[in-house]
């Protein structure tokens, strides 16, 4: 039976966290992109969002975790896929299908926002910010990992970690195709219908190896 997914609706104040923080995360997108990354101030970001300097530290410790706040909100997506799969189902038949969803519901996780694609090209051509890109990923990575081992009851875990980084680094790969699609001007709508087919073959990669990999 597949899992209770059930959200309890959030309290008042945790509305007014979440409030907050997205109010602090569209403050800080708005002036990287309009002034540059490095000539903007966690100050002028709190001022902009009307918070203090430290009220903006205790939701975002770095100012490079400020540029990336909408990609950190997917983090936990595919354990989520993973943990959540029906029976009968794989890993791999989960990641698949939610980037598939993400991709027909022209999602930002999938790559498909038109209004997240500056945001991710200042990511992509600034060094500090691709370096802690890197790092978050490698988190996310370590995280399906750890799910995929209990999952497939591997101690080692080699074989955890070796899907976590090839199926991770398709959707990758996927996501920053799909940006710089959007990025040089093309549209969702018209972009769907080619990046579909890329998932597909791409995800097909890993059925040789991983099609029967830990399915309930």
């Amino acid at each position: 039976m597949p899992a209770d997914t059930t959200t309890a609706p959030l309290g008042l104040r945790e509305r007014k966290r979440l409030e907050t923080r997205t109010a602090i995360s569209r403050a800080a997108a708005d002036l990287f992109l309009r002034d540059g990354f490095h000539n903007v101030s966690v100050g002028e970001v709190a001022k902009a969002a009307d918070v203090s300097k430290v009220t903006v530290f205790n939701y975002f410790p770095t100012k490079e975790d400020l540029a990336l706040a909408p990609l950190a909100e997917h983090t936990g997506d595919e354990v989520r896929a993973v943990r959540e799969r029906p029976a009968g189902t794989t890993p791999l038949d989960a990641l698949r299908d939610a980037f598939l969803r993400d991709l027909a519901s022209y999602a930002p996780q999938a790559g498909m926002y038109e209004a997240a694609a500056p945001l991710v090209g200042m990511i992509l051509t600034t060094p500090a910010l691709n370096a802690r890109l890197l790092a978050v990923e490698a988190d996310r990575e370590q995280a399906l990992a750890e799910a995929l081992t209990e999952e497939a009851d591997d101690p080692g875990a080699v074989d955890a970690r070796v899907f976590a980084a090839a199926a991770l680094g398709i959707r990758r790969t996927l996501v920053t195709e799909n940006f710089r699609r959007l990025i040089e001007g093309e549209s969702p709508a018209s972009l769907l219908s080619e990046a579909r087919a890329r998932a597909l073959r791409a995800f097909g990669l890993l059925e040789s190896g991983f099609g029967g990999y830990a399915i309930r």
